[in-house]
């Protein structure tokens, strides 16, 4: 259909449509007032409400807050391993709270989204410090906890109550603004129902001839909708190589590229992570037969900052179902992933680990598998912080992060679970061939040559680890990989830049 006969279709259309509804507005004229009445006496109530959603929110994001505060001064106060335990959980508790809260704030707030990120950013900020007191306490440094708690973590939560109350004012002073409207628009909306039976008849006229005009304009409406998405949807056509056709102007801003840069260019589905090529070939096997693809990508643009999103990839058909094309739709995810990463380091951090493991053992157990677990530890740390300063410390557990994020494929991750503790995962791998990537990080952790006096079993900065491998037989529970684990890096400890692998129990361990 042309243009032209799409015009002339909805003009005939138009008009039936108007002249039907001149006629059924003076049958039931009084019916129609009422609702319309209703209508807007609804729609100014939700605008009404709309705000104290918001109001209540900050308030319960206050009040988890609160309590999140309070249980960190329990676990300061902790006496024992399981007051601690139990204090983490609450505070993990009410921080997944917060989290949705800000995600609900995120989509309902009307003022300036610079607001809500500020307030996330410092929610974050938290974390770290968070998990710097409790490895203190972990350690029985409860003074250095203490002036932590005190120092950082005080002046973080009052700046982050004095942001979420800047956000509770600016709704509640919306919600005032929006009730006193309401009440003008009552007495307006009086008014209009003594008026609307005298005018019916000409605000009908005039409503036909605006949907007769909006019918001709049909063109420019649908010009004007494509520009929206443009500017607001992340959005690609791509030919059947994979090859960028067409992009929006909202997914260049989020690669952080012009159009002339992409178009024309290889996409690969916009994810250039380590795992690009696995991606690739996953949501190419999947396309070729027709279906649809959706899954994560990741994206890292050109000031190495890493972006994430959810993508949607639907391909198009010529009239003999012949795949000419396909349509990449993605949301971006990246304030979400953000939440599982450590800032210092850049790996996944504790809650990351959290959901990772658990997601990789029951795939494990799905597919009857290799899953292996190692947890490492820098040696002597605490006495290397003592004696170098925190400031040198930090950097040195980027540069032994970086040794880990040098080993990471599309077979394993890591992890900085606490402090100086560290995680790997090894997906679908031999106990040799990962215990050999293992003995590699510890050499390679060495040869970093970080000075550190207090080593007593090297003059350099050293790690312990303990690895766990669990075998597509064992029945071993989910939540206790990690206690496993654990005591392998026991074991290794009590002899230092050393691994030790178990396969069993944990009695059964080698010493490498």
């Amino acid at each position: 259909m042309t243009i032209r006969e799409f015009r002339i279709k909805n003009q005939k259309k138009a008009l039936f449509i108007g002249f039907t509804l001149i006629i059924l507005m003076i049958v039931v004229l009084g019916i129609v007032s009422k609702v319309l009445l209703t209508r807007m006496a609804n729609t100014m109530n939700q605008f009404y409400e709309h705000p104290y959603i918001v109001s209540n929110t900050t308030q319960r994001i206050k009040l988890n807050l609160v309590s999140m505060q309070g249980d960190m001064k329990d676990v300061v106060a902790a006496n024992t391993i399981q007051d601690l335990n139990l204090a983490i959980e609450h505070i993990q508790q009410h921080e997944e709270k917060v989290l949705k809260d800000f995600d609900l704030l995120s989509d309902r707030f009307l003022g300036e989204k610079h607001a809500i990120n500020a307030c996330y950013r410092l929610v974050i900020q938290w974390q770290a410090i968070r998990a710097e007191i409790i490895a203190l306490i972990r350690q029985g440094e409860h003074a250095q906890a203490m002036v932590l708690t005190k120092g950082k973590e005080t002046v973080l939560l009052e700046q982050l109550m004095m942001n979420v109350q800047t956000v509770s004012d600016f709704a509640n002073h919306k919600a005032k603004s929006f009730q006193q409207e309401f009440e003008v628009a009552k007495l307006e909306a009086l008014w209009i129902n003594y008026s609307f039976t005298i005018f019916s008849i000409i605000f009908i006229l005039l409503l036909a001839t605006r949907t007769i005009r909006r019918a001709m304009l049909s063109e420019k409406e649908q010009s004007e909708k494509e520009h929206l998405i443009d500017q607001n949807i992340l959005l690609a056509d791509l030919d059947q190589e994979g090859v960028v056709l067409n992009a929006s102007n909202a997914l260049c801003r989020f690669l952080g590229k012009h159009k002339s840069e992409i178009i024309g260019q290889k996409s690969y589905f916009f994810d250039n992570s380590k795992r690009s090529s696995k991606v690739n070939a996953a949501i190419l096997s999947v396309l070729k037969t027709g279906a649809e693809w959706r899954g994560e990508v990741h994206y890292i643009n050109g000031e190495g900052k890493s972006c994430w999103a959810q993508s949607t990839i639907a391909p198009s058909f010529d009239k003999h179902y012949q795949i000419t094309s396909f349509t990449n739709t993605l949301i971006s995810i990246t304030n979400k992933k953000l939440a599982i990463i450590d800032e210092l380091t850049s790996l996944y951090n504790r809650r990351g680990f959290d959901a990772i493991l658990s997601r990789e053992y029951h795939n494990a157990q799905r597919d009857s598998s290799f899953l292996n677990l190692a947890i490492l530890d820098i040696d002597y740390f605490k006495k290397f912080n003592d004696l170098y300063g925190h400031p040198v410390g930090d950097e040195a557990l980027r540069k032994v992060s970086s040794v880990f994020s040098s080993t990471v494929d599309d077979s394993c991750y890591a992890f900085r679970i606490g402090g100086e503790e560290f995680a790997i995962v090894f997906v679908d791998q031999s106990v040799e061939t990962s215990k050999q990537k293992l003995l590699w990080i510890k050499e390679q952790v060495q040869s970093l040559e970080i000075p550190h006096k207090e080593n007593l079993v090297s003059d350099f900065l050293t790690i312990s680890i303990g690895m766990f491998s669990l075998s597509p037989t064992s029945k071993v529970e989910e939540g206790r990989l990690y206690s496993i684990a654990d005591k392998a890096l026991y074991q290794a400890k009590l002899k230092r830049n050393a691994l030790v692998v178990t396969t069993k129990a944990p009695e059964n361990m080698s010493v490498s």
